[in-house]
């Protein structure tokens, strides 16, 4: 019973039902609806970029007219891997954990098996934190450059990701530009309306679906709401142009307003990362804005391949995170692991835009 605790298919069950991690641009732009996992360490990216055709014209009597599958390509990605551990020793089960009475009775069984929650929960995060990453690097880059170590060691590896994505804008007239004194201002002569309505044409005709998402950046907002045409336009009630009522969604997002006659919602996203080199960025870099579809893309999976204690065969799991759980008796220690694969899928790379809106 009890070494059926810790087998790999057994914490598996476990790990499919922990409670999912908040993260707004994972949950909105990449649901996980739209994940797909697979058997092998690859998996197939298939996304689009091109126009739409319509059926050709044909003769009487002849036959059809062959077309080309332009427009499409597909990926084979070996899926990195990301596997954080933790370890639970022998000091971590004989002393009261944090919260626990000063009197408790718990058995080192018991605080074993409760901290093996607590670890994988904490690892599971982990995991969801770097997928928040990676969808916010497909987002504003197109593109993801992963960096990594081979183990404990300080050996380092490196992977891109590359979905040739070229609707990185930079614009003419900045919404927020400086003054005589070097003072950002809002730009009286910029129009953020009349260039969000382009973007979204501009989207509609590429991908054939209208963005329905807009994100500001930190300074991005600033030339946003403090825009003079906006703020006009927002004050003319009748013309339903939109509508500016800030509100907080949770700690991290806020909610700007709504362009109706655009079918465009307006956040902002004020989370930041630290990345390897212990150094904080947002999510969303302060002079961008992004202009999406909800649930426009996803994640793809590769499978994960490891030993089980006590076993000399190598087992393969398919799915998003897999667990392991095993003994080091030399150390008197027990270790934990939730491993993952995750690769981005945007589908459509023509399906969302980028734009630099702060003068530099």
């Amino acid at each position: 019973m009890t070494l059926g605790l810790y087998q790999t298919t057994t914490i598996l069950k476990a790990v499919q039902h922990l409670p999912k991690t908040h993260t707004f641009l994972r949950d909105t732009f990449f649901p996980s609806k739209n994940d797909e996992t697979f058997p092998t360490e690859q998996v197939i990216v298939d996304y689009t970029k091109g126009k739409r055709k319509m059926a050709p014209f044909v003769a009487p009597r002849t036959g059809g007219i062959t077309m080309s599958r332009e427009g499409f390509k597909t990926e084979r990605y070996t899926a990195p891997r990301v596997a954080p551990q933790k370890s639970l020793t022998i000091d971590d089960v004989m002393h009261r954990m944090a919260g626990e009475s000063v009197v408790s009775a718990k058995t080192p069984a018991q605080r074993s098996r409760e901290l093996l929650a607590k670890d994988l929960i904490e690892l599971h995060d982990m995991v969801t934190r770097r997928e928040e990453w990676l969808a916010a690097q497909t987002l504003v880059n197109g593109k993801v450059i992963m960096k990594g170590y081979a183990g404990d060691s300080l050996e380092t590896i490196e992977q891109e990701l590359d979905f040739n994505f070229t609707q990185n804008l930079t614009l003419t007239e900045n919404w927020l530009i400086k003054d005589a004194n070097g003072e950002y201002i809002a730009n009286i002569d910029a129009n953020p309306y009349e260039d969000i309505k382009e973007w979204r044409r501009h989207i509609i005709k590429e991908a054939g679906a209208a963005p329905d998402v807009l994100l500001l950046g930190a300074d991005a907002e600033k030339g946003f709401v403090n825009n003079p045409k906006i703020i006009e336009m927002m004050d003319k009630k009748s013309m339903n142009f939109g509508n500016i009522e800030p509100s907080i969604k949770s700690d991290a997002v806020t909610f700007i307003g709504k362009l109706p006659g655009l079918g465009v919602e307006i956040y902002t996203y004020d989370d930041w990362y630290l990345d390897d080199d212990g150094v904080e960025y947002p999510y969303i870099p302060t002079d961008k804005v992004v202009l999406a579809k909800k649930g426009f893309a996803g994640f793809a999976y590769g499978a994960i391949t490891q030993m089980e204690q006590g076993s000399q065969e190598f087992k393969t799991y398919e799915g998003g995170r897999v667990p392991k759980v095993w003994s080091d008796h030399q150390n008197e220690q027990k270790m934990v692991r939730l491993s993952s694969r995750p690769v981005p899928k945007p589908g459509n790379v023509d399906g969302w835009i980028v734009a630099s809106v702060v003068e530099v």
